[in-house]
């Protein structure tokens, strides 16, 4: 049966927009993280904020994965930047390693997800290599949406936009399950 998420996320007490984020992106992330599938999970959160990203900006030519990012979230505080992120996504989703183009060529650091208390004994270069804990990038982004969402209660006329694109986007709120006879 496919799930109306119409009928499940608006209700008559109003749009459960957290919960419906949180079920096609949030748990999903979650899910694999505590599998520990930390690079998948990295993977899925990426697509998130492209996902995000799209669905609060449409489709436009600028980047809107860095542009949701420095609106809304504070990345910084990891001690990478939006565009950091970018590239590091670039190679995560595409090759499946830490070296895009633009880190190939020196243009961006390299970045590296950890999961877990860095040694103290343990030096690093960041000159040319970021470090970021993954448990922390995802709470940020968890956050950044948290900022999101509040958008939404200030400025009405993005529902539309919103319902619009979000019907663009494959989801697991309206994925159709079909049974299987055995």
């Amino acid at each position: 049966m496919a799930v109306d998420y119409f009928g499940r996320y608006f209700t008559d007490e109003g749009f459960k927009f957290t919960e419906l984020i949180n079920d096609d992106f949030f748990q999903p992330v979650r899910l694999l993280f505590q599998n520990r599938h930390y690079v998948s999970a990295s993977k899925l959160l990426f697509v998130a904020i492209d996902s995000i990203g799209f669905i609060e900006y449409g489709d436009e030519r600028h980047n809107t994965f860095i542009k949701w990012l420095d609106t809304y979230s504070d990345i910084q505080k990891l001690g990478i930047t939006s565009a950091e992120l970018w590239e590091h996504r670039n190679s995560l989703l595409h090759m499946s390693n830490l070296n895009s183009r633009k880190v190939e060529s020196g243009h961006t650091r390299m970045l590296v997800g950890y999961v877990g208390e860095m040694p103290a004994e343990v030096e690093l270069d960041t000159n040319k290599t970021g470090y970021y804990e993954i448990p922390r990038l995802i709470k940020t982004i968890g956050e950044a949406c948290g900022e999101w969402c509040l958008t939404y209660d200030k400025e009405r006329d993005k529902i539309h936009k919103f319902v619009e694109r979000y019907d663009l986007i494959a989801s697991d709120a309206r994925m159709l399950e079909i049974p299987l006879e055995r």
